[in-house]
């Protein structure tokens, strides 16, 4: 039976068992955490000896991560006949909505949080912006890299300085491999504040 309620919407036969939600919240706040999860949903599968090897935290906290992120649904065991338990990341999309603003916390997004460690402008965007202005910077960071917005309208419209704007584009351009005939550029056009007040209203509009 499938379900579609006010709050609950599956297409399977039954609704999946969910718990440990503040292991959700914790993917946004625990590097090595997320590494971890990232880590096995890159590989597609992976055991718990496969990540003490990969990872850079205990094989005592390998195995805590893997039991908590698999109490939160975040992983399901592969059946196998043989040889240590192997895992698969389970995707997701969180939804919050706060003040008629939504954000959707994603893999991709705890992909880059993952990177904290190597990129502090990450740690330092969520820590004084919040998670929906970091979620807004890495949606429009793809728009940079198609040459729709420069460096300094992305600023504009995520509210952060322009210092802060082209070291996080760095970080996400990297991170997400992207490939650009340019590098990010602090430089805007001379009708810039039309532009980004066009931007602006494209936004609100969607």
């Amino acid at each position: 039976m499938s379900y579609d309620t006010e709050h609950v919407r599956t297409g399977g036969d039954s609704p999946d068992t969910i718990t440990g939600i503040p292991t959700f919240t914790d993917l946004l706040s625990n590097t090595d955490l997320a590494s971890l999860y990232s880590t096995i949903r890159n590989s597609g599968a992976a055991t718990g000896p496969e990540l003490v090897e990969t990872v850079t935290v205990s094989k005592k906290t390998v195995y805590e991560y893997l039991r908590k992120l698999e109490h939160a649904g975040l992983l399901t065991e592969v059946e196998s006949h043989t040889g240590p338990t192997e895992y698969e990341a389970a995707d997701f999309e969180l939804s919050l909505t706060v003040r008629d603003v939504e954000v959707s916390i994603t893999p991709e997004i705890v992909a880059v949080i993952a990177r904290s460690d190597d990129f502090p402008v990450i740690d330092r965007v969520l820590d004084d912006h919040g998670i929906v202005t970091f979620a807004l910077a890495f949606d429009l960071a793809t728009a940079h890299r198609d040459g729709e917005i420069t460096t300094r309208q992305l600023a504009s419209l995520t509210g952060l300085s322009s210092g802060t704007a082209y070291d996080l584009l760095e970080a996400l351009y990297e991170i997400r491999e992207f490939e650009s005939d340019t590098p990010p550029t602090t430089y805007s056009p001379a009708d810039f504040d039309d532009e980004a007040g066009e931007l602006q209203a494209e936004l609100t509009d969607e």
